[in-house]
C-alpha cells in the first residue's frame, strides 16, 4: 500500500526537476508567455504588440525574441530557421483584438490572443480539456535528436485556470 502513495511523489519530483534553476525572463506588462527546453536555458519570449493603448497591432500583434541566458543574457531576434520551423507563429485575425495563434512546430495546439477585462493581453488555450491562460511552456527534447530533426518526449503547459489557480498540463508525444 505504501508503494502506491510513493509512486506519485517520485513521479512528481522527476516532473518538477526538469525545470529546476531555469531563469525567468524579466516581467513585462505585454508578456504573453515564454518557452524553454531541457537542452539549454535560452528562452523564447512572446510579447504582445499594441498599435494604440487599447488595440493590438493588427499586422503584427506578437513580438517573438530569444534571451541567450547561456551567453550574456542578450536579447536577439529568432533566426530564420527558428521562425520557420520551431518557434514562429502563424497568426490569423478573428476580430478586433482577437487572434488565433499556432506555433509552426505544433499547429494542432490552438492559442487565442485577446485582451482581458482589464485590457491586458492574454493567451488562452485548452490542454487535456482544461482551459488556461498560458504563462510558459517547457519542452522535453528526446535525447539523441537535434538540428532539424528534433523530437519531443513531452510538452508542459503552465498557466492560470479560470479560478485564478496555477495549473500545469502535460502532453506526452
Amino acid at each position: 500500500m505504501k508503494n502506491i502513495y510513493l509512486f506519485p511523489f517520485i513521479f512528481f519530483s522527476l516532473f518538477v526537476q526538469a525545470q529546476k534553476d531555469y531563469p525567468t525572463p524579466p516581467s513585462s506588462t505585454n508578456r504573453l508567455f515564454y518557452i524553454q527546453h531541457n537542452e539549454s536555458k535560452n528562452t523564447f519570449v512572446y510579447d504582445a504588440v499594441f498599435s494604440t493603448k487599447e488595440h493590438l497591432d493588427e499586422q503584427d500583434p506578437v513580438n517573438i525574441y530569444r534571451i541567450l541566458y547561456e551567453a550574456s543574457g542578450e536579447k536577439k531576434p529568432l533566426t530564420a530557421i527558428q521562425k520557420k520551423l520551431a518557434y514562429g507563429l502563424k497568426i490569423k485575425k478573428k476580430e478586433k483584438n482577437v487572434f488565433l495563434l499556432t506555433l509552426v512546430s505544433y499547429p494542432s495546439q490552438q492559442l487565442i490572443l485577446k485582451l482581458n477585462a482589464k485590457k491586458h493581453p492574454v493567451v488562452l488555450t485548452t490542454v487535456n480539456g482544461k482551459e488556461m491562460t498560458l504563462k510558459r511552456v517547457f519542452l522535453k527534447k528526446k535525447s539523441g535528436t537535434g538540428g532539424l530533426s528534433v523530437k519531443l518526449d513531452y510538452i508542459l503547459f503552465h498557466g492560470i485556470d479560470k479560478n485564478g489557480n496555477s495549473i500545469q498540463e502535460k502532453i506526452v508525444l
